[in-house]
């Protein structure tokens, strides 16, 4: 009974102080990160409601039919057996890939309508295929109805050589096996290679051949060109557009037919005309995301949220009048300062664990109106009730014991960005402590009440599965009385630096 009277003290003062733990300019971001989640998660509660509105207004198709879809089957015998789907797209896909005639570095352009010239010119615009300013051609061959190399021998002329001995005629001259020294090679801004004919002749194919052929690397291959022809070396018409070597265009004709069966989402992908791909999926899996709630609550709320709403709320109940420079009042109140001390933790505990127990249950509720009702009834009537007692008590306790640990820290630091870092550096490496030195650390406790282990990927190193979960989880009770008893301790010793304390603003001791 003799207590009593302090504690009403303490509730007065926790009732003046939740203004400032609710509303306070400085924590006023505690909100956002108690709310993000529930916002990702009601975006895509929408989203997937407007998407099964939307596949269910195709017509629901029979499930057994949805399965009967085999691969190599054609678009239209799909259609036939199954319907109209709800979604059905056509596209064609270009894609650049090598080409198999131009392994050795040379390409073949056929002239279609063959075309009557005297004079063959190679324009070259991008010499390489990396940044190399030299152009290199070994061969340049041009051929009307028969075999013969119309260009063999024949005179040639070109922009400036990269040295006397790659001039234009070492193009021409039928071989490629000679070096460095058997290429015409120009490093100059424009660069051009030409070929005099010596009469006008039909001309029906050209070919180039590029530094592979000749030994170099394909990176070196010319990456961009064209070839013009002319009757009279005045005006030239091109006959090959812009070309390159090595890739040539790719194009697939692809389809994708969705149907719908009131669960599955099924999509079938069909190229060239027979189906290549068949993904069947359910559109919500309420299993997976409750796995997706958990890790949220202990890699957001517990590891992120909770820790850095705790450090805005708690440290501003001592050090923000600190910084206002309005402390003193408090002490000059006929209040014990250990009662000061209850009253203010008081405030902030209500502050934080309405804020983020409340977040952590809006999130949960955003996922419930997710899924099918039956669904949920059915888990809300076997587990559900627990699971969401448990992320409620993770989250009080989680404000409880990270509160404690901050006020302590605004009464005996100045700068709270160091111990901030520390602790949560302390956090981070919790896994890899011994057992004992594990039991000092609030998350040890809060991941051993999360009712759902966070998921986990397989490939996942094991040094680092360590960090999402506890070694050795405390049970339920265990970890209550141990963040209790770790709570306990750390406010013991803010009721000594409290009783210390002495109010000078200029040094704040």
């Amino acid at each position: 009974m003799k207590d009593l009277p302090r504690l009403r003290q303490a509730w007065t003062i926790a009732q003046i102080e939740l203004r400032r733990a609710f509303f306070s300019k400085r924590a006023f971001w505690v909100y956002g990160l108690a709310l993000f989640p529930s916002l990702i998660f009601l975006g895509n509660s929408i989203h997937l409601k407007y998407k099964r509105a939307s596949l269910s207004s195709g017509g629901i198709t029979p499930p057994a039919l949805i399965d009967s879809v085999r691969i190599g089957e054609s678009p239209e015998a799909v259609l036939q057996r199954l319907g109209k789907g709800s979604y059905d797209y056509e596209w064609q896909s270009h894609k650049r890939v090598r080409n198999p005639g131009e392994g050795l570095g040379i390409t073949t352009h056929m002239i279609e309508p063959g075309r009557e010239a005297r004079y063959v010119r190679l324009n070259i615009f991008v010499p390489t295929q990396k940044n190399d300013p030299s152009a290199r051609i070994y061969e340049f061959e041009v051929y009307g109805d028969g075999p013969k190399n119309l260009a063999l021998n024949r005179p040639a002329t070109g922009s400036i050589p990269c040295s006397a001995d790659e001039g234009p005629e070492k193009a021409v001259n039928g071989s490629v096996g000679g070096g460095k020294k058997d290429r015409w090679c120009s490093r100059v801004p424009s660069k051009f290679l030409q070929v005099d004919l010596g009469d006008v002749v039909p001309v029906k194919r050209v070919v180039v051949k590029h530094a592979s052929a000749g030994g170099e690397g394909q990176e070196l291959n010319t990456a961009m060109f064209n070839i013009q022809s002319s009757l009279d070396n005045k005006i030239f018409a091109t006959i090959v557009n812009i070309a390159g070597t090595q890739f040539v265009d790719e194009i697939t004709a692809s389809r994708r037919i969705t149907y719908f069966d009131g669960y599955r989402e099924a999509s079938f992908e069909f190229k060239d005309g027979k189906l290549a791909r068949r993904e069947i999926h359910p559109l919500l899996n309420f299993e997976e995301d409750r796995g997706i709630f958990a890790g949220v609550f202990q890699f957001f709320y517990l590891r992120l949220a909770i820790f850095f709403g705790c450090l805005g709320i708690f440290m501003n109940l001592f050090r923000g009048e600190m910084l206002d420079k309005t402390l003193h009042f408090w002490f000059l109140a006929p209040a014990r300062r250990e009662v000061l001390l209850l009253g203010k933790y008081g405030a902030g505990l209500i502050a934080s664990t309405v804020i983020f127990s409340g977040g952590a249950l809006l999130c949960f509720g955003i996922l419930l109106w997710t899924h099918n009702p039956v669904e949920v009834q059915a888990y809300w009537q076997n587990a559900g009730m627990a699971h969401a007692f448990w992320y409620v008590m993770a989250a009080i306790l989680g404000c409880i014991g990270y509160g404690s640990v901050f006020l302590a820290t605004g009464l005996l630091l100045r700068n709270p960005i160091i111990p901030a870092a520390v602790l949560l550096g302390w956090e981070a490496i919790n896994g890899f402590l011994p057992e004992i030195l594990q039991k000092l650390s609030v998350l040890y406790y809060l991941q051993s009440l999360c009712p759902v282990p966070a998921p986990v990927d397989k490939d996942t190193p094991a040094i680092l599965q360590l960090l999402l979960a506890p070694a050795e989880p405390a049970s339920r009770i265990g970890a209550v009385l141990g963040l209790l008893a770790v709570t306990v301790l750390v406010l013991i010793i803010s009721r000594i630096a409290i009783l210390r304390m002495q109010i000078n603003y200029g040094t704040e001791t």
